[in-house]
């Protein structure tokens, strides 16, 4: 049984940095920064392309997201998701049998068949910064649900954004309930020397308020018009709980998010252009990554 400090965070030693890293179980208590912010998605929002993950031997509800390229045709057979690795991890290893309900919606669900992720194992110490996952969906959703753009962004850009005035939004949802939320008076935070992840460019720390079922969450960039999503939600750190309502502190429990940025990236790139197989062909497999089953037909 993996260790928890009690509040149900499932807690490792970050490598070098002699920290712990938290995980977003099903029993960890929400990360409220002062005021808390979080609200209903509505249709104005533009974030019908959010969504739910479920999957078989698991209670969990994480999310997802639905993204696109403009640089590539929209007639494609198929669509891709943006989410967290350990969101298809459970007790008995990956889950292989998931579906992804664009905001919530269990009518208009499709099925994974393929996911590329940063780590199998991102609860250890070496890999919790890789804990990113793109996943190809067995058919094209609605053309009406709106779909992110990747944008890579790094951690001094993406607060020197905020400072200057620039929206940002995490999405996310209530453990198992519903429905979709997002928090927008919020942002990426300035690393200090005292704060946690402070050597680690591959991840923001951000402020928005969540709790356990936002892990997969974007963090979106609204810049020109557009929606953009930088990162994907993870997980907190630190052993230290951040009591909700207290401002923020990045050397208690800060969030974490994943940049799109390196392998993240090029796994996006390359699955929006080809689905899970060659020329834009989407092959039924069996959810898996191309290093557990290198003969994977897709």
């Amino acid at each position: 049984m993996r260790p928890t400090n009690g509040k149900g965070w499932l807690t490792v030693c970050a490598a070098g940095l002699g920290i712990s890293m938290l995980l977003l179980t099903d029993m960890a208590e929400a990360n409220i920064f002062s005021h808390d912010d979080r609200r209903d998605i509505r249709p104005e929002d533009g974030l019908s392309g959010v969504g739910v993950i479920v999957c078989e031997d698991t209670t969990r509800r994480p999310t997802g997201v639905l993204i696109a390229s403009p640089l590539l045709p929209a007639d494609r057979n198929y669509d891709v998701i943006a989410s967290a690795a350990h969101v298809f991890i459970g007790h008995r290893g990956r889950l292989t049998r998931c579906r992804f309900r664009p905001h919530g919606s269990p009518r208009e669900a499709a099925n994974i068949v393929f996911i590329e992720s940063g780590s199998h194992t991102p609860y250890r110490d070496r890999d919790w910064h890789n804990d990113w996952a793109v996943a190809v969906l067995d058919r094209r959703l609605s053309d009406g649900l709106e779909r992110l753009r990747p944008r890579v962004v790094d951690d001094k850009a993406a607060v020197a954004l905020r400072e200057a005035g620039s929206r940002f939004i995490l999405a996310g949802h209530n453990g198992e309930r519903g429905p979709l939320q997002m928090s927008d008076d919020c942002g990426p935070v300035r690393k200090r020397s005292s704060h946690l992840n402070r050597f680690d460019p591959r991840v923001l720390n951000h402020d928005c308020d969540m709790m356990p079922g936002w892990s997969g969450g974007p963090l979106i960039l609204r810049d020109g018009g557009v929606s953009y999503m930088i990162a994907v939600n993870s997980q907190a750190s630190n052993a230290i709980t951040h009591p909700s309502g207290r401002p923020y502190s990045g050397n208690l429990n800060p969030n974490v998010a994943i940049r799109v940025d390196g392998r993240f990236k090029k796994a996006i790139d390359r699955l929006l252009r080809a689905g899970a197989g060659a020329g834009g062909t989407t092959a039924k497999c069996l959810v898996a990554s191309k290093d557990e089953m290198p003969g994977l037909p897709c």
